[in-house]
């Protein structure tokens, strides 16, 4: 059973600091020239700690600014604890969406435990740096994202309600998008969300990393005796219906840094009809061989190459499903049988490029991203030697591998946008 509470949050004082100046997304989506940008935005963003530098030093100045903040009252302790109801207001392929969720603490569930599941691996670098965050806050940051069922609307219901009131803390970030956030501080409203929860299963949507720290931080400090009522056995969780209409899942394509064979055109056409494609090897080119291969995303597997053959774009098509079948393994589900990323990995990555789990997991010979034309450019200038684009997993597919009991590979969803850092901060102490 899924367990959620209402706590005591860090919020920032919007009487204290323009609210748009202090947001930031995770950590895990900036690069350091954003991450510059934002902490020159004001000096209590919150990307000060969230993107602090990933050395000892760097995590204590992390913690250290919390702490300052608090005694400088920018950041105030809730009175009360509190559930939040929270708005996201964003631009996604050119149409308007909104987004709400719930934030409460979530209760950590052990690997194979009932109430929360996750749906992607994850990658050893990033837990050591969370957990280093974690161990020196002892404050989650930023949420995971997670998906409920909402079979009786309670959850959309409380979130609706929430809405038609005045909101505590409204603010638009530095990409536009807006942010609104409303503290529900009714006990009844508490208990009635959180028995609607109880009965079901909740999905990781991102943040997986988060939560294995949450889980691993729970652990180090005392899975057996630590008291059922420590702050350390939750986690910081934005809850999300499934149904929600402003649910975007982005692709993430595979860029592939070194160990491409020459002849991988050749391997290729085992199981795929290697196609040119008649674009311009440029942006543009990258863009329409990526819109050609959404218009496939219902039928066989297919996927864009960027640099198979030189400065060259080529479609890739499975020849049959049932030569495709059989290429994958017996074990696997219908539900990751349909996911065209796994295919990816079991068809090309691993037998033919040498990037096995450990190999994606480590992060050294193959990157990610989600722009097409990104992936283009990375291919162009040397910093990657071929680039896959991919289609993206959408969420009743992410969904249907999750109740199978399956993972899907590291990196392989991108929830659009990202859940805004700093609305509310969960401190452990």
């Amino acid at each position: 059973m899924a367990r959620i509470e209402p706590f005591r949050a860090l919020r920032y004082d919007p009487a204290r600091v323009a609210p748009g100046s202090v947001l930031a997304p995770p950590y895990d989506v900036v690069t350091a020239e954003q991450v510059a940008a934002l902490r020159a935005r004001s000096p209590y963003n919150i990307a000060h700690v969230e993107s602090c530098a990933p050395t000892p030093e760097g995590y204590a100045q992390a913690a250290a600014l919390l702490r300052a903040w608090e005694r400088e009252d920018v950041l105030l302790r809730e009175e009360q604890p509190a559930l939040y109801a929270y708005e996201q207001r964003f631009t996604a392929e050119g149409r308007p969406h909104a987004r709400r969720a719930l934030f409460a603490r979530l209760r950590i569930a052990a690997p194979g435990g009932g109430g929360v599941r996750a749906h992607e691996a994850t990658m050893a670098g990033a837990r050591a740096d969370r957990l280093a965050l974690l161990r020196a806050t002892r404050t989650h940051v930023s949420p995971i994202f997670v998906l409920a069922p909402d079979r009786g609307g309670a959850l959309r219901a409380a979130l609706d309600a929430a809405a038609a009131d005045a909101p505590a803390f409204a603010a638009s970030d530095a990409a536009g998008d807006e942010h609104t956030l409303w503290p529900l501080t009714e006990g009844a409203a508490h208990a009635a969300l959180a028995d609607a929860l109880a009965a079901e299963t909740l999905t990781i949507a991102d943040g997986h990393h988060r939560y294995a720290t949450a889980l691993a931080y729970l652990e180090e400090r005392g899975l057996e005796v630590l008291p059922a009522t420590a702050p350390e056995r939750s986690v910081l969780a934005a809850i999300v219906p499934e149904e929600d209409a402003g649910l975007v899942v982005l692709p993430i394509h595979r860029l592939v840094r070194a160990g491409v064979p020459a002849d991988l055109a050749a391997h290729l056409a085992a199981l795929y009809e290697v196609t040119p494609f008649d674009g311009a090897w440029n942006a543009a080119g990258a863009a329409a061989l990526w819109a050609r291969v959404r218009e496939h995303a219902s039928a066989l597997p297919c996927f864009g190459v960027i640099g198979l053959e030189g400065r060259s774009l080529h479609l890739l098509r499975a020849r049959s499903a049932p030569a495709l079948d059989a290429a994958l393994p017996a074990r696997w589900s219908a539900a990751a049988r349909a996911v065209d990323v796994l295919v990816l990995n079991e068809t090309i990555l691993e037998p033919l490029l040498a990037l096995d789990a450990a190999a994606r997991a480590a992060g050294e010979r193959v990157a990610f991203s989600e722009d097409a034309a990104e992936a283009w450019r990375a291919v162009a200038a040397g910093d990657a030697q071929l680039a896959f684009l991919v289609n993206a997993v959408p969420v009743p597919q992410i969904i249907a591998v999750a109740d199978a009991g399956e993972l899907l590979p590291q990196k392989s969803t991108f929830f659009y946008p990202k859940l805004g850092t700093g609305l509310v901060l969960n401190p452990l102490d």
